[in-house]
């Protein structure tokens, strides 16, 4: 069965080295997956994830949010979805990551690392009972992305006056009667900050002729409303979203709007 291609950012290209120096081929054969295993590399979900994260600098947000990748910008560097998805399945059950609902589309899905959501929580309310519990209950044993009353009773001991706690601090928002998303505390200034730059990058590519820009030349371009997230989390968000498609050029990766 052919394998489908994987792409990996030019950042991360010296992991590749190791399969080199091992003797390898430098396709993926059965082979070079053993050993990469064996070496305890990340997979390439992972990898992107790592990327991706690289690329946000929350302080520039005054350590108000953690580092907030959208499912779909992964979609943008590891081709094969399916791969993405089983990936993150397997990531959220060894709790690396945390997958929240946000957005207004009905898959659209962030990720958290679990490391940082939980540094950010308590860094929101320290030495706080109700919210040490919901981190060592909640957080680190339910990989769901939503909590019903009857969970949040029954299975993890959370009174009504907990829960009103829980929903005032950001932890969780309203799903429908009786059920929350779970949440990230201060992802409305996040969330804020990526349209605005989202609707920039897109009025700008709108802008040009045929609606179509070289991904280098739109790298080049100093937007304000870009300037917090950075031009290249917001270039892989439009990828992912499809909101362009992107096509080989000899001249470059072009991107052109997708209406």
């Amino acid at each position: 069965m052919k394998r489908s291609k994987r792409i990996v950012p030019d950042v991360f290209k010296k992991k590749r080295k190791v399969v080199v120096s091992a003797g390898l081929q430098s396709d993926w054969g059965c082979d070079q997956d053993s050993i990469l295993s064996n070496l305890a590399l990340p997979n390439d979900t992972k990898v992107a994830l790592d990327y991706v994260k690289s690329l946000l600098h929350v302080e520039v947000f005054e350590f108000r949010i953690p580092t907030i990748i959208f499912k779909h910008q992964i979609y943008s560097i590891v081709h094969n979805k399916t791969t993405v998805d089983r990936q993150l399945e397997e990531l959220k059950e060894k709790k690396v990551i945390k997958m929240f609902k946000l957005g207004i589309a009905v898959d659209e899905f962030c990720i958290v690392f679990t490391d940082d959501y939980k540094q950010h929580v308590k860094r929101q309310e320290p030495d706080n009972k109700t919210i040490d519990k919901f981190l060592d209950t909640v957080v680190d044993r339910c990989p769901d992305v939503s909590l019903t009353k009857s969970t949040m009773i029954n299975e993890f001991c959370f009174t009504d006056e907990e829960i009103t706690h829980l929903v005032s601090a950001g932890l969780l928002t309203v799903r429908d009667v009786g059920s929350w998303w779970l949440a990230i505390p201060g992802a409305g200034i996040f969330m804020k900050t990526f349209v605005k730059g989202r609707q920039s990058l897109l009025r700008t590519i709108r802008k040009c002729k045929y609606q179509e820009i070289l991904q280098k030349n739109l790298e080049e371009k100093k937007l304000a409303a870009v300037k917090k997230l950075g031009m290249n989390f917001h270039i892989l968000d439009i990828i992912g979203a499809e909101l362009v498609k992107k096509i080989q050029t000899t001249s470059g990766c072009l991107l052109r709007l997708n209406e």
